[in-house]
């Protein structure tokens, strides 16, 4: 009996024995096809259904997975290999993954970030939660990522741990570059990103990729995103240095390439994103420290300040974008320096590819700190490349602050003291990278002081064709009221223009002793060291002359016309010798003190002549500084009636001495009896008999 129960136990262990064997070579034989619906039914316990791949390799501590396919797309990898210990497969439990190339397709629209089929994995919840993960590495992982701001690719190798309920994503080099023709050139990003139960936050540092600045450091960025509420937030900071040679602004962005932006300086950086299911907000603010900018057509100018930006966008259409200026100086780095610092603030609209502006210009000369000049409005076509620039104001001159010179330094010293007032208006158009401009200002009761002369008083229009360089609209017509030039001319007429040659006076007349003096440009730029003219006199009436100069006993009649070329040196009007004569006959007569008892037979003669001098001829010239001494020669032929039954005589006398003083004081600080006893003899020697009275 006991011989027969141990024989049959022995066959029933055989029996199973034989048969756990037989199951675990079937077991064995199958076990791709087991692990295929371990791994399908763990994926669709988590909500991903659409999932297909081939067990390539099933061993004891690893398994391989190729031709991964998650997801009909979004999700593809080449090989997978699973790493576990005796029994984890069973439990889905795993020590280690290593994956080759990993495809991933992620699309932010309105409705928020989504990871396509991998959503119900990503986002947990009642399908499942939050997967367990095993340390994930991931040798180069490609994300091909949809905004509405473009499509970008993501490419560099990817180390997945997790702790707790929290995944960390550690990016050692991941590269974002923009597809298609880039609108900024490709950045690398290193850093973590965490994904805890559909929250989503992320802590990078960014260089730049792009050929040239390989390395270089551009900021940082931090934010968190609630993938359940579409919700998050996001900010970006950092700071360039820009330099010839080195970082330039199109090498960061290829899309300015085309403006040929020539740029040195620094310039410090502050963006916030903030995302919600009604839209989103992005907001920036730059600190630009002598940002220079050297453009072929404007020149070069730098600019330190705060510049701000902000947009936003909604689920249907976007709203313009704003850009604030607060106090941002503007240095003209051109030589010669066109204009001084001056101080922007105001705000721009940028809708589609139009941005418009409104600006406000204020001097940031500490001396006239604040001082407003004018507002600066325009659009700007990013399309197209056109856009034009208004700049409309008054000014209110006063001397030693608002003035011409102070605003415009290619005038310092060339027109001082200025007083009046005067409002414009320029404007200026770019196209096709030519920059046109014209202008137009009005004067009223504007005075100012130049080397060669003092004006006071213009009143009028001035129509520039161009302002750089500065053309007149043809030729311009100004009233002046007064100017001195060692002779207070009243009530004036200038007509000028301002061309290749600069700055020339057409014709400047003004009215004086009942008849007019007239200037005229003969050569170069009234400003030019080589400025010349042409002074005439037309028609003055003597008898007019002498009440203006005021020669106690001297009195005349008859009129003068005459030509007096002048030239500027150094900054005074230097008359040469001009022709000035007489247009007909004429009388003059000298009573004054002293004509009694003057000494000599010769010279008495001429004072009895003097008396009552019919000229035939009078002919003069005026020389020297008109500012200074002038030198004036007078010729006069005639004669007496009275004396010697008029007998002729010619006289020729010179005379010295400041024409501002004579007009000033109403004398020429001489007596004309010095004068004529310094001159030589009558022409004719009348008869022995008749030479004493």
């Amino acid at each position: 009996m006991q011989k027969s129960t141990k024989r049959r136990l022995g066959f029933g262990l055989a029996i199973f024995l034989l048969l756990a064997a037989a199951g675990a070579g079937w077991l064995w034989v199958e076990r791709t096809a087991f692990a295929e619906q371990a791994f399908a039914r763990a994926l669709a316990e988590r909500g991903i259904e659409r999932a297909t791949f081939r067990v390539g390799f099933l061993g004891l501590r690893s398994v391989v997975l190729t031709d991964i396919d998650i997801g009909d797309g979004d999700v593809l990898v080449d090989r997978l290999t699973v790493t576990y210990s005796a029994g984890e497969l069973l439990s889905g439990r795993v020590r280690s993954i290593d994956a080759g190339d990993v495809y991933l397709r992620l699309r932010a629209d309105e409705n928020g970030l989504s990871f396509g089929a991998l959503d119900p994995l990503v986002r947990g919840g009642e399908r499942g939660g939050v997967m367990l993960l095993p340390d994930i590495a991931v040798e180069r992982a490609l994300v091909a990522l949809e905004t509405q701001a473009g499509s970008f690719t993501l490419t560099g190798p990817v180390a997945v741990t997790q702790t707790g309920s929290t995944i960390i994503a550690t990016l050692s080099g991941v590269t974002i570059a923009e597809d298609g023709a880039p609108r900024i050139a490709p950045i690398v990003a290193t850093g973590q990103v965490n994904l805890d139960v559909g929250m989503l936050g992320f802590n990078l540092a960014l260089t730049s990729a792009a050929s040239g600045a390989e390395g270089v450091a551009l900021g940082h960025v931090e934010g968190t995103y609630d993938m359940a509420n579409g919700a998050g937030a996001m900010r970006a900071e950092g700071q360039f240095e820009f330099a010839r040679g080195g970082l330039m602004p199109q090498t960061l962005a290829p899309v300015i390439a085309p403006y040929y932006l020539d740029v040195t300086g620094g310039m410090a950086y502050e963006a916030d994103l903030m995302l919600s299911p009604e839209g989103s907000l992005v907001t920036a603010d730059m600190r630009l420290d002598r940002l220079s900018l050297q453009q072929a057509a404007a020149g070069a100018a730098s600019f330190s300040g705060r510049v701000s930006a902000s947009k936003k966008f909604g689920a249907e259409v976007s709203s313009p974008g704003r850009i604030g200026l607060s106090g941002l100086r503007i240095d003209d780095l051109s030589s010669p320096q066109r204009f001084a610092p001056v101080r922007l603030d105001g705000d721009a609209k940028l809708s589609g590819s139009a941005l418009d502006w409104h600006f406000v210009a204020r001097s940031a000369l500490p001396a006239i700190a604040g001082a407003r000049l004018g507002d600066l409005t325009g659009r700007y076509n990013l399309d197209t490349q056109k856009g034009n620039l208004r700049a409309a104001g008054d000014l209110s001159f006063s001397p030693g602050k608002v003035e011409l010179q102070t605003l415009l330094p290619a005038l310092r010293g060339m027109m001082t003291r200025m007083s009046g007032n005067a409002s414009y208006v320029a404007d200026v158009s770019l196209a096709e990278g030519a920059l046109g401009s014209s202008g137009e200002a009005t004067l009223k009761n504007v005075g100012f002081v130049t080397t060669a002369a003092t004006f006071d008083g213009l009143s009028g229009t001035v129509k520039l064709a161009s302002l750089l360089p500065p053309r007149t609209r043809g030729v311009q017509t100004l009233k002046v009221r007064t100017v001195e030039a060692g002779l207070p001319l009243d009530d004036g007429v200038v007509k000028f223009d301002m061309g290749r040659d600069g700055l020339r006076i057409i014709d400047a007349r003004w009215p004086f002793a009942k008849g007019q003096v007239v200037l005229v440009s003969s050569g170069g730029d009234i400003f030019g060291p080589d400025a010349r003219f042409d002074l005439k006199i037309e028609d003055i009436d003597l008898a007019a002359l002498l009440l203006i100069v005021e020669v106690p006993g001297l009195s005349a009649t008859g009129r003068i016309s005459g030509a007096i070329p002048v030239v500027l040196r150094d900054g005074d009007p230097i008359l040469l010798d001009g022709a000035l004569a007489a247009e007909e006959s004429g009388i003059i007569i000298y009573l004054g003190a002293g004509s009694d008892i003057a000494p000599g037979e010769e010279t008495q003669l001429l004072t009895k002549a003097l008396r009552n001098f019919h000229y035939t001829e009078l002919t003069g010239g005026l020389s020297g500084n008109a500012n200074g001494d002038l030198l004036l020669r007078l010729g006069l032929k005639g004669a007496n009636p009275d004396v010697y039954d008029g007998y002729p005589f010619a006289i020729n006398v010179t005379l010295e001495g400041s024409l501002a003083d004579v007009v000033r004081r109403g004398t020429v600080g001489f007596r004309p009896m010095e004068f004529i006893r310094d001159q030589s003899a009558p022409a004719v020697t009348p008869p022995a008999d008749k030479i004493k009275p």
